[in-house]
Formats: C-alpha cells, structure tokens, sequence
C-alpha cells in the first residue's frame, strides 16, 4: 500500500513539474549585432581611432630611432656627463613607447565597448520584449552556449523588433 501511494505521489509531482514546463530559447546576438543599420559607422570610428593610435605609435617610434642614431653617431665625442643624460633621454623614451603599447591596447577596447554599448544595449531591449511577448522563462545567447538541443530560435523575432530584414 505504500508502495502505491509512493507511486501516486511521484506520478503526481511528475505531471506537477512537467506542466508548469517553462519555455527556453536562444538568439545569435552577433548576428543581429553584424546586420544593424549605424554598425558601418562604429566600425569606421573604431579603424579611425586605431589609425590615431598608430600614428601615434610610429611618431614616438620614429623620434626614438633619431636621437639614438644621433647619440650613436656622436657618443665617442660626448663627454661622460652628456652621454649620461642622453642615456637616461634615450631610455626615458623607451619606457614611454613601452607605456604607449600597453596602454593603447586597453584605450582600443574601451573605445569598442564605447562604442558597440547602445547598439548591444538595443540588442538586449528587444530580447527583454520579444521573451516577455512570447512567455520565454529564459533566453540563452548562442556564442557562448555550448549545447542548444531544445529551445526556439528567436533570433528573428529579434531582428524583426529592431526592424532588421
């Protein structure tokens, strides 16, 4: 007798949980993020702003190459006084390039994220209305996720909120 009510109860939290079964979907937000009208632009600014940094790059570059010919070519004729101050430019330079790369590096991806923020921003508002409209408990994104077995694709129904074809 227990055994069957054990049974019943089981069979009922079973057809409980199943029917409360709560929706899941994915989206490819670089997809829609590829197509969106203005990602032209924020990829033209972005070249622009890499092309500054550049230049910046070989401009410091080129100044270091010039003193050190310049000291090479005349450290024989240098007393030990001047040679010492143009060792401590030449190195005070190079510390500075050093400084440069490693800073320019975090200033690029901090301009991409400036940049891509209202357009990953809109992305995620027309998730948030496209999951409510449609009852979705959870929305998964497909770049990170590793396996989507079950689940809708609401990729489109994204694209059509942002007013993408």
């Amino acid at each position: 007798m227990k055994k069957i009510l054990l049974l019943i109860a089981a069979a009922f939290l079973f057809s409980v949980g199943t029917a409360d079964a709560q929706k899941y979907g994915h989206v490819n937000s670089g997809e829609i993020l590829e197509v969106m009208p203005g990602i032209d632009s924020l990829q033209i600014k972005l070249k622009a702003f890499q092309d500054d940094l550049q230049t910046m790059y070989e401009s410091m570059m080129t100044e270091y190459q010039q003193k050190k010919d310049k000291f090479d070519r005349e450290v024989g004729t240098m007393s030990s006084a001047v040679r010492q101050v143009r060792e401590k430019e030449l190195q005070d330079l190079a510390t500075r390039i050093q400084e440069f790369q490693a800073n320019a590096q975090d200033d690029l991806e901090e301009k991409q994220y400036e940049l891509a923020k209202p357009f990953q921003d809109a992305i995620q508002n027309a998730i948030n209305k496209v999951a409510k409209a449609n009852g979705y408990a959870y929305i998964f994104d497909t770049k990170i996720l590793l396996y989507y077995g079950a689940g809708d694709d609401i990729t489109p129904l994204v694209k059509k909120e942002l007013g993408i074809k």
